[in-house]
């Protein structure tokens, strides 16, 4: 078996070795060195004779003949990758000995490397390599679930979370909040937002929108319900609240008067409550 390092190929003239002398003589002991004996160009002597006029021939006609040099020991004009006796230009499983009129389906595949050989099929695609050719598979992604039973069945999603519940899992879908804004510039993923709203403008760096952003104001304090922000619509750590009417000092209009309701009539910056 002829054993190859590595698959690089160099396309060589001919014609430029005819160059190089056969004998050369070696620096070191005077002996000359037939350069012909350390290449075998015919293994086995399989090549046969070239023909006598034409590209590659012998005769005067003859031009240069390209051939390609494996690196290894062994100069061939054609390759055998898997050493099984056909050269891989007329080799239908390259990496699999085999006979390569043994092909069922009739494909590019030999039936040694067919992951479907009773289907033709282009690619021979196996997604989950189990072996068997996503053309024949019948849970293409390989996680326990049948392609027509699978809300994903190219993506492996066992548990099949759907989460807008439109037949489409959520690692398959696009829009998983089903809002129409696809979920590669959404900026609330999981609640739908077709208007996009965000009130802090994406301050340092903050991509959620109003419908999924606890932080409006973008201090690090949560709005809402459940949240600590007594100041929603201003930026600011300092949360105090100094009369105890619910709106901290930073962004009440009467820090020292409660006035939970905040009215300015005169709308001069003064709540009413300390206005006089």
């Amino acid at each position: 078996m002829e054993t190859k390092f590595g698959a690089i190929t160099v396309a060589v003239l001919l014609s430029l070795l005819l160059a190089v002398p056969a004998f050369a003589e070696d620096p070191g002991d005077g002996a000359d060195v037939n350069w012909n004996d350390l290449f075998d160009e015919c293994p086995g002597n399989v090549c046969g004779a070239p023909p006598s006029g034409g590209v590659g021939g012998g005769g005067s006609a003859g031009g240069p003949l390209v051939v390609a040099y494996t690196w290894g020991p062994t100069f061939s004009i054609m390759e055998d990758w898997d050493a099984d006796g056909y050269n891989d230009l007329d080799d239908n499983c390259l990496d699999y000995p085999n006979d390569p009129s043994e092909n069922r389906d009739g494909d590019a595949f030999g039936d040694a490397c067919d992951y479907c050989p009773d289907i033709a099929t282009e690619s021979n695609y196996d997604m989950d390599r189990d072996g068997i050719g996503d053309a024949c598979d019948d849970d293409i992604d390989g996680d326990g679930l049948l392609n027509g039973e699978d809300n994903c069945p190219s993506n492996w999603n066992e548990t099949q979370e759907d989460f807008d519940e439109d037949g489409i899992g959520d690692v398959c879908d696009t829009d998983d909040d089903n809002d129409g804004i696809p979920d590669l510039v959404d900026n609330c993923l999981t609640s739908p937002n077709p208007g996009q709203e965000n009130q802090d403008g994406y301050l340092d760096g903050d991509y959620l929108g109003d419908a999924c952003d606890d932080d409006y104001d973008n201090d690090n304090l949560a709005e809402g319900p459940n949240g600590s922000d007594r100041c929603p619509n201003l930026q600011s750590t300092e949360n105090g609240d100094y009369d105890g009417d619910g709106v901290a000092d930073p962004c009440d209009n009467c820090p020292r008067t409660e006035n939970a309701d905040q009215a300015d009539t005169d709308l001069d910056g003064k709540g009413d409550a300390c206005d006089g």
